[in-house]
């Protein structure tokens, strides 16, 4: 009884489906077919044709999430009300290295975004491996986030009537000592904590900001800007440490990259 029900069944699914199927000339066959074969004959010739490495970044831009762009406005749009609405000059300075400190985190889930959905082993058998997707991120992100602190700067420097090098000595720092820490901490941390650290790392650089605000405002005179000055190389030397070490950790495989599920093996 049970099988004559399941074959019952069957027979009329089958009646059900064949009655939606279109019927299709002789015509309508060779014109999908002709249609398949120059489909297939132009994504050959796309598959074969080399891109080059710009075009290789360009192309990854669409990846982005929207949210990221959208946050990095808001983060602009926050300094232009801070300027203009601070009756401090000390306040100011210290938004400015704040929010350029921030601004790192937007990128964060997009560089592990391969570790944190467990797509590195995949992203590894491509003809563009992961190592090539990340280095194209980091430079996607490293130049947007660099506008947003160009912007700030900017905004900044006309509120408070200064020059943008010297704004910019306040604001890279933070951002450069974040950026380094970060990419440090993605490359160390597994995925399921990385980006909570990363906040930790950020917080922490805002925190040492707002002390040296508060116990030594004379960092933020124009006498201090030599150690700003120094301060600055200082981080951008580790920051491009960090940027070798992230991509050479990525150029030499799964194990290493993702070192605790290929240990779990989960």
């Amino acid at each position: 009884m049970v099988e004559a029900g399941y074959a019952k069944l069957e027979s009329n699914l089958i009646r059900h489906y064949m009655a939606q199927r279109p019927s299709l000339s002789q015509d309508d066959v060779r014109r999908i077919a002709s249609l398949m074969l120059a489909e297939d004959s132009r994504a050959r010739k796309a598959a074969v044709r080399p891109m080059g490495s710009a075009a290789f970044v360009a192309a990854q831009v669409r990846y982005i999430p929207i949210w990221t762009w959208a946050v990095q406005v808001l983060i602009v749009a926050l300094m232009v009300a801070l300027a203009r609405a601070s009756s401090s000059m000390v306040d100011a300075k210290l938004a400015v290295g704040i929010l350029s400190a921030s601004s790192v985190l937007v990128g964060v889930p997009t560089v592990q975004v391969s570790k944190r959905h467990g797509m590195a082993e995949l992203e590894y058998s491509c003809r563009n491996n992961i190592a090539s997707i990340l280095l194209a991120r980091l430079i996607i992100l490293g130049c947007s986030s660099s506008l947003v602190v160009a912007a700030m700067v900017a905004v900044t420097a006309r509120a408070l009537e200064l020059s943008a090098f010297t704004v910019a000595l306040w604001a890279c720092p933070p951002f450069f000592c974040t950026c380094a820490g970060s990419l440090a901490v993605l490359r160390k941390a597994p995925p399921s904590s990385a980006s909570a650290l990363c906040a930790v790392w950020s917080a922490a650089c805002s925190i040492v900001l707002a002390a040296l605000a508060a116990f030594l405002p004379s960092m933020y005179e124009d006498a201090s800007l030599a150690i700003w000055g120094c301060a600055a190389v200082a981080a951008l030397v580790w920051l491009a440490r960090e940027v070798a070490l992230t991509f050479r950790t990525a150029l030499a495989g799964f194990d290493l990259f993702i070192p605790h599920r290929a240990m779990t093996g989960c």
